[in-house]
C-alpha cells in the first residue's frame, strides 16, 4: 500500500495481520463501535465481534459489507496487507488434488 494510507495502515495493523484485524482497525480509524456496525451493516455486535476475533471467516459478502461500510476495498479484509492465507479447508482440497492425482499417474 503506498503513500500516506499505507503508512497508517502499518501503524495500525501488524504486518501479519489477519481479516479480522483489518475490520478492527478501519472499525476504530473511522471511530465506529460495535454497536455503530451493527447499526450500519444489519450484521449483530455478537458476529461482528466473532469476525474481529477470528471465529468467523470473513467471506467475500462480509467484505464486500464491510467496505461500503467503512469506505475501503473489499480486498482489504480478504487479503490483509495483500496477502493470501490458505485456511485448513483449502490446504485439504489441495492435498485431495494431490492424492487423486498421484492415483490417476500410476
Amino acid at each position: 500500500m503506498a503513500g500516506s494510507f499505507g503508512k497508517l495502515l502499518n501503524e495500525l495493523v501488524a504486518e501479519d495481520a489477519e481479516p479480522g484485524d483489518m475490520l478492527r482497525a478501519f472499525r476504530k480509524r473511522e471511530g465506529f463501535t460495535l454497536k455503530d456496525m451493527e447499526s450500519i451493516t444489519g450484521i449483530r455486535e455478537s458476529n461482528l465481534s466473532a469476525i474481529e476475533n477470528g471465529r468467523i471467516d470473513m467471506s467475500q459478502h462480509y467484505a464486500e459489507i464491510f467496505a461500503a461500510a467503512l469506505d475501503v476495498h473489499p480486498t482489504a479484509f480478504l487479503y490483509p496487507n495483500g496477502k493470501f492465507r490458505k485456511n485448513v479447508e483449502i490446504l485439504r482440497i489441495e492435498k485431495r488434488r494431490r492424492q487423486v492425482k498421484k492415483k490417476r499417474s500410476v
